[in-house]
Parts: C-alpha cells; sequence; structure tokens
C-alpha cells in the first residue's frame, strides 16, 4: 500500500512538472536586453519602445524585451561588441559610425564619408538599395543580425565662443569627435584638433572645458544636454548618420521560425518609422535651440562649399587607400548617386 502510494505520488509529481505555468513571467521563454545610447523621450527610444511592445503582443509573451537606454549599459562600441558575442544584451539600436568601430567594419563607415550625400533622399536611396545587402552579409559574419535602418541625422558643429563660418574658423576650437577613423580624418584634414570621447564622457568634458565643442544632430544635442554648454550650433550638415536596429545572431538562430519572423517583420516599414520620427522634428528643435539663447548659424551654399572642399576629397581618398576591398561598393555608390543628380 505505502509503495503503491509513494509511486503514486511520484507519478503526480512528475506529471506536475510537465504542467504548462500561467504566469506571464513562466511564458516568456526569451528574456532580450535592448541596449541603446539614446536617451529617454526621443525618437529612437520610442521606435525601441514601441518595437518591445509589438514584439511581446504578437509573441503572446513569449518574448520579453528589456530596454536599457541613454548609454547605461556602456558606449556604444562596447554595447555593440558585447552585442557580436551574444552576451549581456541580444538588440539594441546603435549608429553605423559606432558599429563601424566596435566590428571594425569599414563598410559602415562608407556612409558617413563626409559629404557624401547631398540630401536625405540621396541616403534613403543608397542605403536601401546599395548597402543593405552587403550590410546585412557583413554584419552575419560577426555575429549581428540585422534588422532595419534607423537614423541619427545630419551632424552639424556645435562650439562655445564664437560661430563657425569657415574651416579656419572652426580650426580654433578643441572639438569632440566620435570614435570612429573618418570623424578623425575629416578634423585632421580641416585643420581641427579633436578627441575621441565617447558619449557618456562628452558633457563633463564640455562642461568642464577639456574640448570646446562636438558635431551631432539637433536631436541628440538637445536630448544628451550638450546643447546647453555651447554658444552656437552651425548648420554645416557635414555627416548624414544612418544608425540600424540589430539583434545578436546568436539569438536569432536559437529560436524557432515563428518568433523570428515577429522579431523581422517589416524591416522596410520600420526603417520608413524611425526616418519620419526623427525628421519631423528638426525645425522644432532648431527653434527650441534659438529659445535657450544659442545662436543656430545657417551657412550659404558658397561656405558649405568651402568645407565640402576642404575635407570631401582628402577623406575620401584616405578611406578607400585604407580599404581598397571597398573601391567597388563605393563605385556602385557613385555611380548611383551620379544617376540621381
Amino acid at each position: 500500500m505505502k509503495n503503491r502510494l509513494l509511486a503514486t505520488l511520484g507519478a503526480l509529481a512528475l506529471g506536475i512538472a510537465f504542467l504548462p505555468e500561467s504566469t506571464s513571467e513562466a511564458q516568456a521563454i526569451h528574456t532580450l536586453n535592448f541596449g541603446t545610447a539614446a536617451p529617454a523621450g526621443t525618437p529612437w527610444s520610442a521606435q525601441l519602445s514601441d518595437i518591445k511592445k509589438r514584439v511581446e503582443a504578437e509573441s503572446g509573451g513569449r518574448i520579453k524585451i528589456k530596454l536599457f537606454l541613454g548609454s547605461s549599459l556602456g558606449s556604444e562600441v562596447e554595447m555593440v561588441q558585447d552585442l557580436s558575442r551574444g552576451e549581456r544584451l541580444q538588440g539594441g539600436g546603435f549608429s553605423t559610425g559606432a558599429m563601424g568601430t566596435a566590428l571594425k567594419m569599414p563598410l559602415l563607415d562608407l556612409p558617413e564619408l563626409p559629404y557624401l550625400f547631398r540630401n536625405t533622399a540621396e541616403a534613403d536611396v543608397i542605403l536601401d538599395e546599395v548597402l543593405l545587402a552587403p550590410v546585412t552579409t557583413a554584419l552575419a559574419g560577426k555575429g549581428i543580425t540585422m534588422y532595419a535602418w534607423a537614423e541619427n541625422g545630419w551632424r552639424n558643429f556645435a562650439t562655445r565662443g564664437g560661430g563657425v563660418k569657415t574651416p579656419a574658423d572652426l580650426a580654433k576650437y578643441k572639438m569632440r569627435a566620435q570614435e570612429a577613423a573618418i570623424h578623425l580624418d575629416m578634423y585632421k584634414s580641416l585643420g581641427v584638433t579633436a578627441v575621441t570621447k565617447p558619449t557618456s564622457e562628452v558633457l563633463p568634458a564640455l562642461n568642464t572645458k577639456i574640448v570646446d565643442g562636438y558635431d551631432n544632430t539637433p536631436l541628440f544635442s538637445l536630448a544628451a544636454g550638450w546643447i546647453d554648454p555651447i554658444t552656437h550650433y552651425t548648420l554645416s550638415r557635414h555627416i548624414y548618420q544612418p544608425a540600424a536596429v540589430v539583434y545578436s545572431k546568436k539569438t536569432i538562430d536559437g529560436m524557432s521560425p515563428d518568433l523570428q519572423a515577429i522579431l523581422l517583420k517589416d524591416p522596410k516599414g520600420e526603417s520608413i518609422r524611425g526616418r519620419k520620427g526623427v525628421r519631423a522634428l528638426e525645425a522644432e528643435l532648431l527653434g527650441t535651440i534659438k529659445g535657450m539663447g544659442k545662436t543656430v548659424v545657417e551657412l550659404t551654399e558658397e561656405e558649405r562649399a568651402a568645407f565640402r572642399k576642404a575635407c570631401k576629397q582628402e577623406v575620401l581618398t584616405k578611406f578607400l587607400g585604407n580599404h581598397p576591398e571597398l573601391q567597388g561598393t563605393y563605385g556602385q555608390v557613385k555611380a548611383k548617386l551620379d544617376g540621381m543628380r
């Protein structure tokens, strides 16, 4: 009798062990940590939040996403390297410049060549029709799955103490440069002393006058508080900087096909949403910068041409000289741009 009772209890225990639990936490078979340098309250954080809500809803709670904003898990370069290894992070949104540096992948530096694009329409066509396929393949080789393009936008020069109308004006300031060779080479060609700083160190460096300025978009400048210590914001529009929403390939490969499809749903539509969210705000943001008492300097076409002449060809020549394997890809980019102009 005792043995039969023990056997019955054992069978019940075994059965209970394999019963599905009803709590949402138990149903979440995948928890994904998403990292980004994007601060809260920006179109970038909103885009990642929307992806989180959609994925969690469409997966029926089988996927949970935790967002870590504002470089809370390290610099962009550190987070991308982490993602590539498939360790703390399983996804996120990052600038292409940071990804190129972190992964030693110059293909991602190519779209950030100074004065490569004249407008966002050109940038969209090159990213979607020329660079998407090779970037997707190259990222896969680095342990990262491409999902969708996003954007940081047009970078401009921000300085403390005076405006910038010429390269000689800019050379008076020590500038913060993003951690990417192309950015440093641009500053060097303009005769500017520049130092690399991760995003988390830029505001302290500005406040303590270690640097006198930086270049970034109106949106990031305001969201990160970098605009506060500067006095002038010059609309040089010298670099269009894309970004991307990406996943750890290890994570994607470890999921069932139906969950993969949810995570990778409608990449073109996601790219369009991300771009629209950033672009819709520019005029309002420049008004906000002016309202803070900052001088917004709009360059004439002749003044912008002087910057373009000072750095475009020199940086391009050095870039292709250092990366001859990208001659063909750049040729495709140039041919497409020539056909649009």
